[in-house]
């Protein structure tokens, strides 16, 4: 998937999804929403859309593209920060996406310096 296309591909694979017009050329804007979406459908038991969601940003973790996979971990995981059921969320995560939630949180835990510091 092409960097610019993220945005267009959400809409298109969550009909419920709606970004603003403006809103198209700001990924990680569209990043917090999806977050959001995705949270409000967890909650309204739409479990369906929820992992469609998660399989969503797997996707994305394993692109080609640097800015895509960067994309998946600083615009969508990192918004996931302040879900208040984590445990569930890890556990829902696809295998690569879980691997940089982890360093999502040795980061932010101030116990790596970097977000990929782990991988090297």
């Amino acid at each position: 998937m092409e960097y610019e296309d993220i945005s267009k591909k959400l809409v298109i694979e969550f009909s419920d999804f709606l970004i603003d017009e403006d809103d198209y050329d700001l990924p990680y804007i569209v990043a917090g929403n999806f977050q959001r979406f995705l949270l409000e459908s967890y909650n309204n038991n739409e479990k369906e859309i929820y992992h469609k969601g998660l399989d969503f940003i797997e996707k994305l973790h394993l692109s080609y593209c640097s800015k895509v996979r960067e994309l998946a971990t600083i615009g969508y995981l990192e918004s996931f920060l302040d879900w208040s059921d984590k445990d569930t969320l890890f556990n829902d995560l696809g295998a690569e996406s879980k691997k940089w939630w982890v360093e999502l949180n040795l980061f932010w835990s101030g116990e790596i310096k970097y977000i990929g510091e782990s991988f090297i």
